[in-house]
């Protein structure tokens, strides 16, 4: 009776599932989201970007109009000029936060220790936890050109005269970029920070035995170790950056004229002013396209540097 009961019970907890499509059904629930969310939309704005549909126009249900959009968007002077600020942008941007980021980082890896670090890192992380929305309205009111604080002490300390650090053809971009500089160069020095402490002191001690200078070891020990972290945190950043478009919107909405515009702003504009979704998802894709070639351009001349590895 009893091995009769057992045999029943070993039947029923016998797992319906066999292990090799069990990760299937694991992976299945993960799979429906991303294509749900990720992969529908994408083919949607593909198709969309060949079509002219417009949300506004009536009647207008998206006829098919092959690559007049892609035409339309590489002919309009006002997109290469929204480029080349989006390339000052990015390229200077990510570069200052980038020498300063890691000029921070070897300091406080070198002289800083436990519970300074920690404080050290509490302050300096501040600015990236808040919203870009609300540091675009702090610079915005610190950069006011008739009251506010950086123009009150530049007149009181120096003597200088108001600047229109927003509304000047010549400043405006610079201002939004000093802006997004402020806010981002604590997380190129937390990552760079990161991967400076994990390289093995021994390799410092060597070099010190050996006589090298500061620069060399530099140049032969910590650049050489630190490479990939150095690369993902350049493309991290710079990705993200070519997608800024918040603090511009509140300090300058890409003025005076399209001084300080950004190509997400005219894809804004086209997108969500002038509705005009066709114009708008080629333009994005285009932006993609764009992105690719230079993420891989990038990686292709780090692996093939002097003394490399290749980049995963």
């Amino acid at each position: 009776m009893i091995e009769e009961t057992l045999v029943v019970l070993k039947r029923i907890s016998r797992p319906t599932l066999s292990n090799d499509s069990l990760e299937y059904w694991f992976a299945g629930p993960a799979i429906v989201v991303l294509l749900a969310l990720v992969i529908v939309p994408m083919v949607w704005s593909l198709y969309t970007s060949f079509t002219s549909l417009n949300l506004i126009a009536p009647g207008n249900h998206g006829a098919f109009v092959g690559l007049e959009n892609y035409a339309t968007v590489l002919t309009n002077h006002r997109f290469y000029n929204d480029l080349f600020n989006t390339a000052i942008y990015v390229g200077g941007g990510v570069f200052v936060q980038f020498v300063i980021g890691f000029a921070i980082a070897l300091i406080m890896a070198k002289y800083t220790k436990g519970m300074l670090s920690t404080a050290l890192f509490t302050v300096l992380l501040l600015p990236m936890m808040m919203a870009p929305i609300i540091v675009g309205y702090i610079w915005r009111l610190l950069l006011q050109s008739t009251f506010g604080p950086v123009d009150y002490v530049l007149k009181t300390a120096f003597g200088m005269a108001p600047i229109q650090f927003l509304s000047s053809t010549q400043l405006s971009l610079f201002s939004v970029m000093f802006a997004d500089i402020w806010q981002w160069t604590p997380f190129l020095t937390l990552i760079l920070y990161t991967g400076r402490i994990a390289i093995n002191e021994d390799l410092y001690e060597a070099a010190r035995i050996d006589g090298a200078g500061r620069w060399f070891t530099f140049r032969h020990v910590t650049l050489p170790q630190m490479k990939g972290v150095i690369a993902v945190a350049l493309l991290l950043r710079a990705m993200d950056a070519f997608k800024f478009f918040d603090k511009m919107f509140v300090m300058t909405r890409g003025g005076p004229g399209t001084s300080s515009e950004l190509i997400t702003y005219l894809n804004y504009l086209r997108g969500f002013n002038d509705y005009a979704m066709g114009h708008a998802t080629a333009m994005s894709w285009i932006l993609v396209v764009v992105t690719v070639i230079l993420a891989n351009l990038f990686l292709y001349v780090l692996e093939r540097t002097e003394g490399g590895e290749e980049i995963a």
